[in-house]
């Protein structure tokens, strides 16, 4: 769906800044990407997933590209790990909390953070001990340019701290379609950071399991940064 403006912005960030852009396209199918692709590569795309990673201080005069493809997927499992694939505007918490339903351990420590899947690897997102490099496997990216569907591999991505080579020679050209996970069937909590094993003192846990911990967190998390629902914020940094 393709709207053109000027539209306003405010909705689409949670800093709720009120700038417009000239033009929007939400992408909620992979031939919807393609499609857009095809027609639309050489004018310079404006990537939106949560918005929580941006700041507006003008208003945008290229494409806004509103990535809405969904969907959360086992796609390969042995005896002790399973492969978890999640679409690019997949809400990050929303894959924490369903593999922590499942029993699939390794992301419990990143749970409330805002944002989509597709901008974890781009900011190697971390928390409490844990980064996403620890538990990543690969991810699918269209070329904006090109047209093809890259793989890039954990070396690939170049992670660092808060960063990777999508904030580097990358940035910009590509969009990142989908993620894949790879987490324990047998996991072992991370419970190294102190504010963590202070709250599940607190809370008598002994023996934390990953819901444990993903409970520990969201509750620390909420503790310290107010719902950018209410006052508009993009998290700590």
């Amino acid at each position: 769906m393709s709207t053109t403006g000027p539209i306003s912005l405010k909705p689409f960030n949670t800093f709720h800044i009120d700038e417009s852009a000239r033009e929007c396209i939400e992408i909620h199918r992979r031939e919807d990407l393609l499609q857009l692709q095809a027609t639309r590569n050489q004018e310079p795309w404006y990537i939106l997933g949560g918005g929580s990673n941006v700041l507006l201080t003008q208003a945008v005069h290229g494409l806004v590209v509103f990535n809405r493809l969904q969907g959360i997927t086992c796609i390969r499992e042995d005896e002790t790990h399973v492969w978890i694939q999640a679409a690019s505007g997949a809400i990050w918490h929303d894959l924490v909390l369903w593999c922590v339903e499942r029993g699939y351990g390794g992301i419990e420590n990143l749970a409330l953070i805002p944002g989509t899947c597709g901008a974890a690897p781009i900011q190697n997102i971390g928390a409490y001990g844990v980064e996403l490099t620890a538990v990543f496997h690969e991810l699918e990216a269209l070329d904006i340019q090109g047209g093809n569907i890259r793989l890039f591999s954990r070396e690939d991505c170049r992670f660092g701290y808060r960063d990777s080579v999508f904030k580097q020679e990358a940035k910009g050209l590509y969009f990142i379609v989908s993620i894949t996970l790879c987490l324990s069937k047998t996991p072992r909590v991370n419970t190294s950071y102190g504010g963590l094993q202070q709250v599940l003192q607190e809370r008598g846990i002994a023996h934390p399991g990953i819901r444990d911990v993903a409970d520990a967190v969201i509750a620390i998390r909420q503790s310290k940064l107010p719902d950018p629902a209410v006052t508009g914020n993009a998290g700590s940094f």
